[in-house]
């Protein structure tokens, strides 16, 4: 395994780790959306993208950078972790309240966003935690099952 990604994945366990991501990494991969690449995750090969949600109460797009997974049938996998607080995130809660967004891995499509069947849950929940470990951790630390999405390619 690449030591720079290893290094990452033993950091994102640390109890110091949700509170510079939120405040730092989560910043700076929002102002990076349209390089090649995510700064944050740039050379440890994490999948990154760009999910754009309207907000439920202000009606205004926000855009979120998340790791994601493949799915089987070709469509992203989200999970609202929040690095590990107790609350859902707010792209959670605007996703279920207007389930149309927009993702970005190279180019922006526009998608419909489902929740993960139970099936879907149970087979890529282990996905998400051989990707980063600080999944497992942060499912300790919230005593809350994070939500997780499929993201499906809709027509523009």
């Amino acid at each position: 395994m690449n030591p720079y990604r290893a290094l990452v994945k033993w950091l994102g366990k640390r109890r110091w780790f949700p509170a510079f991501g939120r405040r730092v990494l989560t910043p700076i991969d929002r102002l990076a959306k349209n390089l090649p690449f995510a700064p944050t995750t740039f050379a440890t090969g994490f999948p990154m993208g760009y999910l754009t949600t309207r907000g439920r109460k202000t009606g205004l797009w926000r855009i979120v950078p998340l790791l994601y997974i493949d799915t089987p049938d070709g469509h992203a996998a989200v999970v609202g972790t929040f690095f590990g607080a107790v609350d859902h995130p707010g792209w959670v809660l605007n996703l279920e309240a207007n389930s149309k967004a927009k993702w970005q891995t190279k180019e922006e499509q526009p998608v419909r966003a489902r929740p993960a069947s139970d099936l879907e849950y149970m087979s890529l929940w282990p996905q998400f935690v051989d990707l980063w470990p600080g999944y497992e951790c942060y499912l300790e630390r919230s005593g809350r099952q994070p939500k997780m999405f499929v993201l499906e390619r809709r027509k523009r």
